[in-house]
């Protein structure tokens, strides 16, 4: 499938929605997705990846209000997702209740979630046409092997046992996976991953508050 064609883009909606698994190029690296509000679909996913069950999954949608409406927003939170979403930033966010997410993709020791806006107009597009607007986020790699930013690179057992591919350039292809950082508790963010934003502009946004 191609990004740059509508009905290329409502196929793969409409598969997601009927609770299929897809490939498709993000901002950083290839991701692997599903509709994380289908119990079913997330355990295929975390079998293909070969994935342990107890590590959650990244979801991405393509509206703050969305963000908003199933999790908490703390003042960081509020700094960090005006200075780089859309972007390469993952935010860990502590949920509402009634957030209708699967219980395999959040973390249930603590009740929060990795949320990102991404900026690709490719990927935003796709979210907007599924039921939910909400989308995995995880890299199409064996659980441990590292992720891939050419479609040729991907492990061809993930690639078969998939149900769409959508063949697009990344927009910035030498780039490592997202920044994850964690704003769910009432103390100081705590930098889980550097990734392609570095720590220092991290910190810097949160300076002052």
């Amino acid at each position: 499938m191609d990004c740059s064609k509508l009905d290329d883009l409502e196929k793969c909606a409409e598969i997601i929605d009927n609770g299929g698994v897809v490939v498709y190029p993000t901002d950083t690296v290839f991701g692997i997705g599903c509709d994380p509000t289908m119990d079913k679909s997330v355990l295929r996913l975390y079998g293909i990846k070969e994935r342990p069950l107890e590590k959650s999954l990244p979801v991405l949608t393509n509206d703050w209000r969305i963000v908003s409406r199933i999790s908490h927003i703390s003042s960081q939170a509020n700094i960090l997702y005006k200075l780089f979403w859309p972007g390469k930033l993952t935010l860990i966010l502590k949920l509402k209740e009634n957030h209708g997410l699967s219980k395999y993709v959040f973390n249930n020791e603590n009740n929060t979630i990795g949320l990102r806006i991404p900026n690709s107009p490719c990927i935003l597009d796709l979210i907007s046409l599924t039921r939910s607007k909400l989308l995995v986020g995880t890299s199409a790699n064996i659980s441990k092997k590292l992720p891939s930013t050419r479609l040729e690179d991907i492990d061809k057992t993930i690639l078969s046992k998939c149900d769409a591919i959508i063949r697009n350039e990344i927009l910035s292809g030498n780039d490592s996976g997202s920044t994850i950082v964690d704003v769910s508790g009432s103390g100081f963010p705590e930098i889980i991953r550097e990734g392609a934003i570095p720590k220092e502009k991290i910190l810097a946004a949160l300076r002052n508050v």
